[in-house]
Parts: structure tokens; C-alpha cells; sequence
């Protein structure tokens, strides 16, 4: 299953897919594995080594004692539909886009590369943390728009890829 999910303001791409062993995540293109045990009034959610007690209540997500704001927007059943309501099947191209402000520290990738699914593109400096830029998808960068150094905005555009589109070279 697809879907976005405003975290307190800020637009996240979710896909879930339940495995035997629990359900692959991925967020913004990076991949989790997460395994959850229901309980009465939380789930016990462990991804990777970390272990989270979460509690949905209303429109809030209670993670340990952090509250956060949550509003679902459009929702896919089949993996792979649509990013941003754009499609996503071979040769679509995908403009991939800056969660949060920040300054760019690497610029991973050249226009030409082969890239795939959770590649970091980009990693961006923002509250003293650096945070990958992941590709949403296998294919080919058609356009890098952002240089080492740059300060960018939320939401600006840092690359466009083909998807499954087989190498310039």
C-alpha cells in the first residue's frame, strides 16, 4: 500500500509491504524493515536495532512521549501507482524534491547514472544532521539541479530521474 502522510506539516511518501517476518517500509525512497507487536493500548514497533511504543489517537501519532500531527493524504492499494499523483511506470520521470531546507553537502550522482531504488542522490545538511536524498526508484538521472554548497528551500527540486529507463552510455 501507498500513501502520503503529513507529519506535523511535512509530506512523507509511504509504501507498506507486509512480509512474513513483518512489513518493508519505505519512506521517501529509504527502506526499513520493521517488525510490530500489537498490544492493548500500543503497538511495539522495532526497526533495525530501536524499539518504539506507538499509539495512534485521533489525528495524533503518540512515539514514546513526542506527539505528532498526522493528516493521510491519498491513498494507493497498489505498490508503485503514483508519486506527487504523477505515475510511476517505466520511462516516467520523476521530479525527486527536498524534504526540509538545508545545504547541500554531496551531490551523489551525475546526469547519465544508473541509479536505484533508495541510491542516496543527495545529502543535505539541515539542523546540524545530514539527511540522504534517496532515489524513489530504479532508473537514469536525467537532470541534477542542485551543486555542493547550495543552500536549497523545502520542497526544491535536487533531481529528475527516468524510471527504467536503461543507461545513456
Amino acid at each position: 500500500m501507498r500513501f502520503r502522510l503529513d507529519v506535523d506539516g511535512e509530506r512523507r511518501e509511504i509504501e507498506v509491504e507486509p512480509t512474513a517476518g513483518g512489513f518493508v517500509i519505505r519512506i521517501d525512497g529509504a527502506t526499513y524493515r520493521a517488525r510490530a507487536r500489537p498490544d492493548a493500548e500500543f503497538v511495539d514497533v522495532r526497526i533495525g536495532a530501536k524499539h518504539y511504543r506507538l499509539r495512534i489517537q485521533g489525528n495524533q501519532a503518540i512515539l514514546g512521549d513526542e506527539v505528532h500531527r498526522l493528516r493521510i493524504a491519498d491513498i494507493c492499494e497498489e505498490p508503485g501507482g503514483e508519486i506527487e499523483g504523477r505515475p510511476t511506470g517505466r520511462g516516467a520521470v520523476v521530479e525527486i524534491r527536498s524534504p526540509m531546507p538545508g545545504r547541500v553537502v554531496r551531490v551523489a550522482v551525475a546526469a547519465g547514472s544508473q541509479v536505484r531504488r533508495g541510491q542516496t542522490l543527495v545529502i543535505l545538511e539541515a539542523m546540524k544532521m545530514q539527511n540522504e536524498i534517496p532515489a524513489p526508484g530504479d532508473g537514469v538521472v536525467r537532470r541534477v539541479a542542485v551543486a555542493e554548497g547550495e543552500t536549497i528551500t523545502a520542497d526544491r527540486v535536487v533531481a529528475s530521474i527516468e524510471l527504467g529507463a536503461p543507461s545513456a552510455s
